[in-house]
């Protein structure tokens, strides 16, 4: 599988019921109870990088919402 051209932060449904925020930088995903929680997450992690790709998937898997995001420095 070819690597992203930019990081990638990604918001995915769980098999328990919650959202995971899946950070470039980090190990294991953030867990969060609701989507707007880990959207906020998200948006504030990619706040912090140059630019990035931030993508939300659905509780199916499907992509909703992609976008780059720049801090814009």
């Amino acid at each position: 599988m070819p690597t992203a051209p930019y990081p990638l932060i990604r918001v995915e449904h769980d098999s328990h019921g919650d959202w995971e925020v899946d950070l470039p930088d980090e190990a294991a995903p953030v867990r969060c109870s609701t989507l707007d929680e880990a959207r906020r997450v998200a948006y504030r992690h990619a706040a912090r990088r140059e630019l990035c790709e931030l993508v939300i998937c659905d509780a199916y898997h499907r992509v909703a919402h992609r976008e780059l995001v720049s801090s814009a420095r």
